[in-house]
């Protein structure tokens, strides 16, 4: 019967099934606990995964951030003129830097709080929880440069600021949230929007693409690898960068992707000839 299943599933997508049936047999060994657990699949017999593996590298990063990020340089704060000329969310787009300077899950940026950020000598964020916090514990991250950076910029606009984006009366729960949504409160197409802070900033991101001259689709989580890879190409520490992420280094080196240069390099450090190089004749 859950053959059967798991092919319906299948049909419409090769992921759900895959997950279905790996749902389906960690229930039966953590309640059942019975012999003969019915849920398992042989690895032949499960779908084939395309695993997601698109980043920004180190050329097509720079450019998107610039169209995330503009600031004015008379005021030091954000260009609004620049973000309304463009049509874009300027919450979103700092949402989405952010999540490209720190690494973040699009569910654990989204949601901060300005009671989660920590300033001072090593500016940090306290996450509730991740998706991988009940194996290691881990919900203190560190922020470098620019991600603090960031955060300042939308910290000078969101208390004296009526014009910003980011600006909410004291008593508005959104100016609690780092990156408030303008949509709370209001009717929309599937109801009334429940939630005080952004929830997809997709639309965004495909928009800041385009303009970035990146011309292939990128999922959210491209945000992610797109800083693993990057992070490892300048560093090359595998332990360092499983700790910015909050993963195993297993897993780390699964979101780093090796970039070329880094390739080139292995290849160059192979002893192909002895010491003494080989003579080439010369011809006339």
């Amino acid at each position: 019967m859950f053959k059967n299943l798991y092919q319906i599933c299948g049909s419409r997508s090769p992921i759900t099934a895959n997950r279905l049936q790996e749902y389906l047999r960690k229930f039966w060994n953590d309640f059942v606990k019975a012999d003969d657990n019915p849920f398992i699949l042989d690895k032949k017999y499960k779908h084939t995964e395309n695993i997601y593996l698109d980043y920004l590298d180190h050329i097509e990063l720079p450019r998107v951030m610039k169209s995330l990020v503009r600031i004015d340089e008379r005021s030091g704060r954000l260009n609004n003129s620049y973000y309304q000329e463009c049509f874009l969310n300027p919450v979103s787009c700092l949402l989405l830097a952010f999540m490209l300077t720190t690494g973040r899950r699009p569910e654990e940026a989204r949601s901060l709080t300005w009671t989660q950020f920590t300033q001072g000598g090593s500016a940090r964020i306290d996450l509730i929880k991740t998706k991988t916090s009940k194996k290691n514990n881990k919900t203190r991250f560190n922020l470098g440069v620019d991600a603090t950076s960031i955060l300042n910029l939308i910290s000078k606009d969101r208390l004296n600021n009526p014009e910003s984006s980011f600006y909410y009366p004291i008593d508005d729960i959104r100016n609690k949230y780092i990156f408030p949504s303008k949509d709370y409160g209001r009717k929309l197409s599937n109801g009334k929007c429940k939630t005080p802070h952004v929830i997809d900033p997709a639309k965004t991101w495909a928009s800041i693409l385009s303009m970035s001259g990146v011309d292939r689709h990128m999922k959210l989580h491209s945000t992610r690898h797109s800083f693993a890879t990057n992070f490892y190409r300048v560093t090359k520490d595998i332990k360092a960068l499983a700790d910015a992420l909050g993963t195993t280094e297993a897993q780390a080196l699964k979101y780093a992707k090796l970039v070329g240069e880094t390739v080139v390099a292995g290849i160059n450090k192979i002893k192909f000839f002895d010491d003494e190089k080989p003579v080439l004749k010369q011809v006339n």
